[in-house]
């Protein structure tokens, strides 16, 4: 499988995460032994204002054919992202490292600034979507993904333990219709191009991700397990994707500035 393949497989799940959805459940959901509620713990969640926040995301993602004598592992990557977040002013961190290269970006409201494997060079970008760049970053803290999780709440598993609330929730290749549908259609749409120029058809074995918040409902982890089957003719692969992300200094990130002198010597790609 080629690397672009399994670059657009992982940026889907993420966006799978915070797919924005509008409608909530006013259903009764069963309490748990504690005395709360699945719906309460989402919607204590849902009421935090989130002004900033820092993450560390490590991702292992492999791909290998089945279904014959010869299994052939084809790819085994780690990719990992520190990533820090402040909305007032405006302003992004992020450093992702892949198997190949290295990216350190700045973002602030009007432009990104990047650096590529640590060289002496930083560049700027100006003439982008801002919004929908800004957008993707804020909604890091998946607030839309969790509201979107009422509505599948016959998949919801709610623990609690001293101090965290623990949301799981998994779709399997034996989930209902519905839920098994919903995860298939979105990653088939938003993946379109790639799997039809390779005519691919997938199939999914397992989508479970668990989020952990403290007693003060704000978000301390992540977990995604994805195990999803390709079909490219009568060839079959299988992707497993394995994300943890932790958060941390939630409405705490403090003195957090760009570096002036990137903003003032980068090299501004809008003249080239």
């Amino acid at each position: 499988m080629k690397k672009k393949i399994l670059q657009c497989f992982m940026l889907v799940l993420v966006l799978l995460l915070i797919a924005c959805s509008k409608e909530e459940s006013e259903d009764t959901i069963e309490e748990v032994s504690e005395g709360i509620s699945k719906a309460t713990v989402i919607n204590n969640v849902l009421e935090q204002t989130i002004t900033s926040y820092k993450m560390k995301m490590e991702s292992t993602v492999e791909s290998k054919t089945i279904g014959s004598k010869n299994e052939q592992l084809l790819e085994d990557e780690t990719h990992t992202m520190d990533m820090a977040v402040q909305k007032e002013p405006f302003l992004i961190y992020y450093n992702y490292i892949d198997s190949e290269d290295m990216t350190k970006a700045y973002i602030d409201s009007d432009s990104e600034y990047y650096n590529l494997n640590n060289s002496e060079r930083w560049y700027k970008i100006s003439q982008l979507d801002m919004a929908e760049k800004q957008e993707f970053f804020r909604e890091g803290y998946l607030k839309e993904d969790i509201r979107r999780l009422v509505e599948f709440e016959d998949i919801i598993e709610l623990q609690s333990q001293e101090n965290e609330y623990i949301l799981i929730a998994k779709v399997t290749d034996s989930s209902d219709k519905k839920s098994l549908a919903f995860v298939t259609d979105y990653i088939e749409n938003n993946m379109k191009m790639e799997l039809d120029t390779k005519r691919l058809k997938i199939t999914i074995n397992e989508v479970k991700y668990t989020l952990i918040f403290d007693k003060d409902f704000l978000l301390k982890s992540l977990n995604i397990i994805a195990d999803i089957n390709l079909y490219e003719g009568t060839a079959k692969s299988n992707l497993y994707l394995n994300t943890k992300t932790v958060y941390s200094d939630v409405n705490n990130v403090r003195d957090f500035l760009m570096p002036e002198g990137i903003s003032k010597n980068a090299i501004n790609t809008d003249e080239f």
